[in-house]
């Protein structure tokens, strides 16, 4: 008597630690918004009742799969930032027509993966689903990218080709720090640019926002949407992001010689600021037709 107590004691702690296998399985692929490869992708699991036919109870445990990987893809595409202080759910609460634009690239997305396995004779299906924020980032379609459904060129108003200020040059501090240095090679044409956050806070954005300020007080804005030409914007986006600066240093868009400019600071309002030297170089930069903000080749390195 007294070992099957401690037999079942046993057996009780196991069940106890060992979690349940379905609620494993789901724990393993979650939904994400990836700004390094430009997608936001929605995970969706689903079952159906055993009806003794396999081939139907297969198709509704998929279908059930993809209608929570809709809602998935939903719910992480309202929380992505268009630019500092406003969200996709923002746009999507100020107008009918941007939430029916955006319901309709959903019941558009691309099908990444989808799997049956069985539980003797139940399906449990699983569901992942893709938006591309930009052309670029996925098949090269750009009606069903999230660029395009939100219209993003002609509300913020892009012009292309938006000169940069004059930035007068500033004396040096009698006791300067010793600053982050631009580099890049002078003797041949810049072909992108960087910008370096080195672990700085910053909450990622669609369209990104680059300024300096002057020595008295004057901020300037070095880069925004408004520096890229619209198809561009459809195409490649603002900027694209990457976790290091080595990674941004192989983004092939940006060519060969790669300005790496520090960011000095970023504001509450979730701009990057940057030296009033970095700007004037970047503008020293573009000229003689060689603008390389109106073709978009900015990265965001995180670290």
């Amino acid at each position: 008597m007294k070992g099957k107590l401690i037999l079942c004691c046993c057996l009780l702690c196991i069940c106890w630690l060992l979690p349940p296998l379905t609620a494993n399985a789901q724990e393993e692929m979650t939904g994400e918004v990836n700004w390094v490869k430009g997608y936001i992708s929605g995970i969706g699991y689903g079952t159906s009742k055993p009806s003794g036919n396999r081939v139907i109870d297969k198709l509704k445990a998929l279908r059930a799969a993809k209608v929570v990987a809709q809602r998935d893809l939903l719910e992480l595409i309202k929380g992505i930032r268009v630019i500092s202080q406003t969200t996709v759910e923002n746009m999507m609460l100020r107008e009918d027509l941007i939430s029916t634009r955006v319901e309709g690239t959903i019941k558009g997305a691309e099908v990444v993966k989808q799997h049956v396995e069985w539980d003797g004779n139940t399906p449990l299906a699983v569901v992942e689903l893709r938006v591309y924020m930009t052309g670029s980032a996925g098949s090269g379609q750009l009606s069903n990218t999230l660029i395009n459904t939100l219209d993003l060129p002609r509300r913020y108003g892009a012009t292309g080709n938006l000169p940069i200020p004059p930035i007068p040059a500033e004396p040096a501090p009698k006791k300067p720090a010793a600053p982050a240095k631009i580099s890049y090679d002078s003797s041949k044409p810049v072909t992108g640019v960087v910008i370096a956050l080195r672990g700085q806070y910053y909450e990622k954005v669609l369209l990104p926002v680059v300024k300096t300020v002057t020595k008295s007080k004057r901020t300037i804005t070095v880069y925004s949407v408004k520096s890229v030409e619209p198809q561009i914007i459809r195409t490649y986006g603002v900027a694209r992001y990457a976790g290091t600066l080595d990674d941004a240093k192989k983004i092939s868009y940006l060519g060969e010689n790669i300005m790496i400019v520090p960011a000095d600071f970023v504001s509450n309002d979730n701009e990057i600021f940057i030296g009033t030297d970095a700007a004037r170089t970047i503008k020293e930069t573009i000229r003689f037709d060689n603008n390389y903000l109106e073709k978009a080749k900015v990265a965001i390195a995180i670290q």
